[in-house]
């Protein structure tokens, strides 16, 4: 983790995988998982969508298997990242749903606010602007802290609305 947080990629990446390895081997599925999901977003910001999912497509369901629900949303959020990353957006679209399902059923707000900005940028690239412009809003509805920026792009989501109904 400390190589990931020094900005080290290559070093976290082989430290993510080794430990995903090591889990693997002495049984422990779910720190094996963690590892694995931590892999994914090191390979992601490395620019390597294929291995990043080919880390990460099994995660969701140890965590599910498991009852946790608040790592398996995570997981599934990863996942949809690194779909859309490869190209398969309609997966992703299932993987960043589920993940969002998950966490309002955690009350997990800050995820909710994250899955939701996802999902308005997916939007926005399969041309979907009217969607895409309701996830967004939704998202700053869902986001814990407010402040100068979360207020500035409420009120600018509200033009359109105001551009076509006048």
């Amino acid at each position: 983790m400390r190589a990931y947080r020094r900005g080290d990629l290559p070093a976290a990446t082989q430290g993510f995988r080794a430990a995903s390895e090591a889990f693997a081997r002495t049984g422990d599925e779910l720190s094996a998982a963690e590892a694995a999901n931590n892999l994914c977003v090191a390979l992601l910001q490395d620019d390597r969508p294929q291995e990043a999912l080919a880390c990460v497509q099994g995660t969701p369901a140890v965590f599910e298997s498991h009852t946790d629900p608040a790592r398996a949303a995570q997981a599934y959020g990863n996942l949809g990242n690194a779909l859309e990353d490869c190209g398969r957006r309609s997966e992703a679209g299932e993987a960043y749903q589920r993940s969002l399902d998950l966490f309002r059923s955690l009350g997990g707000r800050e995820g909710e606010a994250l899955i939701l900005q996802r999902i308005s940028q997916l939007q926005l690239r399969q041309g979907q602007p009217i969607e895409a412009l309701a996830a967004m809003q939704a998202s700053l509805e869902a986001a814990p802290r407010g402040g100068l920026l979360r207020r500035w792009l409420g009120r600018l989501l509200t033009l359109p609305g105001r551009f076509f109904s006048g």
